[in-house]
């Protein structure tokens, strides 16, 4: 009897883990199908635009527009995607010269010039409203090597350069597309030598974005100049004294997105305009392919690209700089948990929009990390992270101080700003520091 009763339960479970794997099997053919159809759609719209480009004499010669590179004196990696569409598609060229490891904070400022929203809004479509050119020949020119690469069927190319004869700190690359067209690109060298980097998300971390929240999102996305975005209150002074070491060059700055590629010359506009360190702007493609149907995720993406930045720099721990509307606490948690000697601190800045469930999520992954030998702290604004990476040795008080001047001038300063986003308040923090004004 014992034997036939463990014979119908063995096969009770294994009738339920067959049911399971068809299930998931069937999802994942479900999904496969539904990329391919988006894939052909997308597909079959590239060549209608191509078509229509045609019929109104609209320029058909592909465009390259490059990204920042970055990499090692033994490696580097390239980027651009080749489009056809308006050239006003693109920001500001920014250019770099060579300042060791930290580049020139600030570029060209443009003058404010009031636009309607009409044409705002043109110029922001033209940045998504491009066509990608599958199978661009394109070659990279470094003082040791040459590199021929040809772009995917999104456009994008991605050129992987060994020995490129180029020292630690920047240099502007050269990018030849086979019909003749040549572009520079400035490429980030991290010397081996640096032991210190900083990774910052970049929506509602140090640019106000509303990524999370779809409808103020496409707002500032789409009706906002560039000259208007709202920096977070003395972001900018934080970051260039965390990379402005005394006695070094500078330390490396990673900005990472989920955001698109499309928006890239925009943001490293952004950056330059509102005195942020330069680095490598890493976003993510929008559309169907490499098994999405919309984008890669959030986690599998920015957890990813630590993992990989680790990598390429095995003498190099990061502090990690993010925020708590999107999965950032989790995701640097775990890189911390895969790498505990790596990760040197983690800042997740409290959004506006942060509810109880959510601070209190926030809060226990926090104190789990820091228990574990990684200090994980959420905090309101920059002030509280230059105060704490004080006390890790990493500012002086004189740093400190410039942190939380550049704080209250950013902060009165928003006041004027000529598109403000206006967030809830935020409970739970406000609860946080009246309890500290209380001790």
């Amino acid at each position: 009897m014992r034997a036939r009763w463990w014979r119908r339960v063995g096969v009770g479970l294994a009738t339920t883990a067959a049911v399971a794997w068809l299930v998931r099997a069937r999802r994942a053919l479900v999904r496969a199908a539904l990329i391919r159809v988006a894939v052909l759609a997308e597909d079959v719209l590239r060549v209608g635009q191509i078509a229509l480009l045609r019929v109104f004499r609209r320029s058909t010669t592909p465009l390259l527009i490059p990204f920042v590179g970055h990499g090692s004196p033994q490696r580097v990696q390239l980027g651009a995607r080749a489009v056809l569409g308006r050239p006003e598609a693109r920001a500001v060229r920014l250019p770099v010269t060579d300042c060791g490891v930290l580049a020139p904070a600030r570029g060209p400022v443009r003058e404010p010039t009031r636009r309607s929203r009409r044409s705002i809004l043109r110029t922001s479509l033209a940045r998504f409203l491009t066509v990608e050119v599958a199978g661009a020949a394109v070659t990279a020119r470094t003082p040791g090597a040459v590199v021929t690469v040809r772009s995917d069927r999104d456009g994008y190319v991605g050129a992987v350069v060994t020995d490129p004869g180029l020292s630690p700190g920047w240099h502007d690359v050269e990018l030849d597309l086979a019909d003749g067209a040549t572009v520079r690109t400035p490429v980030l060298v991290v010397s081996p030598d640096v032991q210190l980097g900083l990774v910052s998300d970049v929506d509602d971390t140090i640019v106000e974005t509303g990524l999370t929240r779809g409808l103020e999102f496409l707002r500032i996305t789409l009706l906002t100049e560039v000259t208007d975005r709202a920096p977070l209150p003395g972001a900018a002074a934080l970051y260039r004294a965390l990379v402005s070491r005394p006695g070094e060059a500078g330390l490396p700055v990673f900005y990472l997105s989920t955001s698109p590629w499309n928006l890239h010359e925009m943001l490293l506009e952004f950056i330059a305009l509102r005195g942020f360190p330069f680095g490598p702007l890493l976003l993510t493609d929008w559309g169907p392919g490499r098994g999405n149907l919309f984008r890669i995720g959030a986690r599998e993406h920015k957890l990813g690209l630590i993992r990989r930045i680790l990598a390429e720099h095995p003498g190099l721990a990061l502090l990690l700089v993010g925020d708590t509307g999107q999965l950032d606490p989790e995701i640097y948690a775990a890189a911390a948990r895969e790498h505990p000697g790596r990760i040197r601190a983690i800042y997740a800045r409290r959004t506006g929009a942060l509810n109880a469930h959510r601070a209190a999520e926030v809060d226990a992954l926090a104190a789990v990390t820091t228990a574990a030998g990684v200090p994980m702290l959420a905090v309101d604004d920059s002030v509280e992270i230059a105060e704490h990476a004080a006390s890790l040795g990493l500012l002086d008080a004189e740093q400190v101080d410039e942190v939380r001047r550049q704080t209250h001038l950013d902060g009165l300063a928003r006041a004027s700003w000529p598109v403000e986003v206006v967030h809830p308040r935020n409970p739970v923090a406000r609860g946080a520091r009246r309890a500290g004004k209380g001790h």
